[in-house]
């Protein structure tokens, strides 16, 4: 009975420390569902769109906290992979079914707000929402969550703990690599990897000839390789080299391992050619983009520095899942 007893308490902590820190990611989700609301500042006529945010917001959060505060193991407690999985597969889960209700507020029925909203936390980029009638809020909301989504909410939370969590988390969200030997430091610099490309990438892009709104979004839609876009064209709309040249860049990043661009990033030119993932992401652009230029811009385009510019674009758009176009289909 003694060990029944002990093994009863045992999963009674493990089940505690799994709600706990679901409710910490859920809280983060929470908090990026209400984010657009800062955009009320620069567009004041969109306030009556605000409840699709504040009510998913704080259904989301308020019991997010309470799950957090009261069964989070203090100090942090290690996390095996099993109940990593299981945290991150039930905030997922969480954060796709309340982050479909912005979108329903926009007038969205509840298969395509589910659809928008997984394909935004999922990165996947597909889309079923007019973006030509879209507010900005929602169309922020969308680039957040693929942002979110391109980060990874476990990587978002161990940035924030102390203790030893260990690689649970990490792991299961498909970010075994670390920069650092210990586990929260490598996912703070992580984030600071990905917060300093995303500065860059918006910087870049409104001196390439974006506004501030567009700039924003694409950076963070491009970083993330996630595609979303604020025009029904996409990349297309703007027909400008200089922002194709940005988004190339931010596409590139984005489809590199942490620790590659972390290698990159520290000069270490060498090492970072001698990469197999680097390597092999080369000859794929170079031959995805040789099949583009010779078989598929032939007699579309006027010279042949356009036809280059579009198979370049669109090879790393491809290679990369970002899914930025520069063409338009109907030709």
């Amino acid at each position: 009975m003694t060990v029944l007893v002990r093994y009863a308490d045992f999963l009674r902590q493990r089940y505690r420390a799994i709600l706990g820190y679901t409710g910490l990611l859920s809280l983060i989700a929470s908090l990026l569902i209400l984010s657009p609301l800062l955009l009320l500042a620069v567009y004041p006529q969109e306030a009556a769109s605000a409840w699709g945010f504040v009510l998913p917001g704080l259904a989301l959060g308020f019991p997010s906290l309470i799950l957090w505060r009261r069964l989070t193991p203090r100090p942090a407690e290690s996390l095996t992979m099993p109940e990593g999985a299981v945290i991150v597969v039930l905030t997922w889960l969480l954060a796709t079914l309340a982050g479909a209700i912005p979108f329903i507020f926009s007038g969205m029925g509840f298969t395509h707000a589910l659809f928008e909203s997984t394909s935004g936390w999922t990165t996947a980029g597909l889309s079923v929402l007019d973006v030509s009638e879209a507010s900005p809020l929602l169309l922020f909301y969308r680039s957040v969550t693929q942002l979110a989504g391109g980060a990874g909410l476990a990587i978002l939370m161990l940035s924030t703990l102390t203790g030893p969590l260990g690689p649970g988390l990490a792991v299961v969200e498909g970010r075994q690599e670390q920069l650092l030997p210990h586990v929260r430091r490598s996912a703070r610099l992580v984030l600071t990897l990905y917060a300093g490309y995303n500065v860059v990438g918006i910087l870049a892009l409104r001196l390439a000839g974006m506004t501030w709104f567009d700039a924003v979004n694409h950076a963070f839609t491009a970083l993330s390789t996630g595609g979303f876009s604020t025009q029904a064209q996409s990349i297309a709309h703007w027909r400008n080299p200089a922002i194709e040249t940005v988004i190339i860049a931010l596409m590139l990043l984005g489809m590199l391992n942490f620790l590659t661009a972390y290698t990159l990033l520290r000069t270490k030119f060498r090492a970072t050619a001698r990469n197999s993932e680097v390597r092999q992401s080369a000859i794929l652009i170079l031959v995805g983009a040789a099949v583009l230029f010779f078989g598929v811009t032939g007699g579309l385009y006027a010279t042949a520095g356009e036809r280059l510019r579009v198979a370049i674009f669109n090879a790393v758009s491809a290679l990369s899942t970002t899914g930025f176009a520069t063409v338009d289909y109907a030709r």
